[in-house]
């Protein structure tokens, strides 16, 4: 029963517009704590309290994983269990299979915010200049052109097709993206250039099987983790260290962005942000540079020099 309940959860958040990885890391979580459950005879709804939970989790934080060489989860991941756990959970309450949520009294504390600092422009150059200009070079190329210039994320930038691109108004349509919102987003010229060498050059030859903007090597549409390879590789042969992800590419063009002085509300459009704290994450890595150069050319202690000359 609990996990038909699950089951019906899941395809509510998928109808709120979660991201299909997402819905796939909330479904994870939910079979290993069912599971859990069902080792020691809780198959109702009623039969999960917050002692149950506290347990489930504290066996969790020992629990080795596979994916970490056997070390166990991190509090990330706990926290995010408990997340998903309560979620369900107040699904349960507004059925009126349970008469509160177990979940609500249980804290695992903040996660501390961590933020890797972007790839160097030096670095974003020679990825850029990596791939050759053959068709899967020059599909390369605008791949990381364009994700460098508009910001979109992987899977968003997978989903485009070709009318989505307006080489007219230099824009591109991001369908459904984080949220399930639609967005227009600008395209830098050098971008626009990469897109239509490849447009003209290169997709042709991968012999496209449907719409798709980028195609593989067998004319289907590029998938997510595909674009890691991609990168991962040519910034192997361009020997990048370390190596520059799609998801860094996102956070220099926003932190590059504000660090040649746009306004964060326009850079939160471009993101997809619905909140605009979110953004203001990349703020802060632009604030450490301004920092360091306010310790290189402190004002203060202009004036001090001033006043003793």
């Amino acid at each position: 029963m609990l996990h038909g309940l699950a089951s019906a959860w899941l395809e509510t958040e998928r109808a709120r517009g979660l991201a299909p990885t997402t819905i796939g890391v909330r479904a994870s979580h939910l079979r290993r704590f069912l599971c859990w459950l069902e080792g020691r005879d809780v198959t109702e709804a009623p039969g999960i309290s917050g002692d149950i939970i506290e347990t489930f989790l504290l066996e969790e934080s020992f629990r080795p994983t596979r994916l970490k060489g056997g070390k166990p989860p991190s509090k990330r991941t706990l926290v995010h269990e408990l997340s998903t756990i309560r979620g369900f959970l107040g699904h349960l309450v507004k059925r009126r299979l349970l008469l509160g949520n177990p979940a609500d009294g249980i804290g695992l504390g903040r996660i501390p915010r961590t933020f890797r600092r972007p790839p160097s422009r030096g670095a974003i150059l020679l990825l850029l200049g990596a791939p050759g200009s053959d068709p899967i070079g020059l599909r390369d190329r605008a791949i990381f052109e364009t994700l460098y210039s508009t910001a979109i994320r992987r899977g968003e930038m997978c989903a485009l097709d070709l009318a989505d691109l307006d080489r007219s108004a230099g824009t591109l349509l991001v369908r459904m993206g984080k949220g399930g919102k639609d967005r227009l987003v600008p395209v830098g010229e050098t971008a626009l250039k990469a897109l239509w060498s490849y447009l003209q050059r290169g997709r042709p030859k991968l012999r496209p099987r449907g719409a798709a903007l980028f195609v593989g090597e067998w004319g289907s549409r590029l998938k997510p983790h595909t674009v890691n390879y991609l990168c991962k590789e040519w910034c192997r042969r361009a020997e990048i260290e370390p190596p520059i992800t799609p998801h860094l590419l996102r956070h220099a063009c926003a932190t590059h962005l504000l660090e040649s002085g746009a306004d964060v509300r326009h850079v939160q459009a471009l993101l997809g942000h619905a909140w605009i704290g979110t953004t203001q994450i990349y703020t802060h890595v632009s604030m450490k540079g301004l920092r360091e150069d306010m310790e290189r050319h402190d004002p203060r202690a202009s004036l001090d020099g001033e006043s003793g000359s």
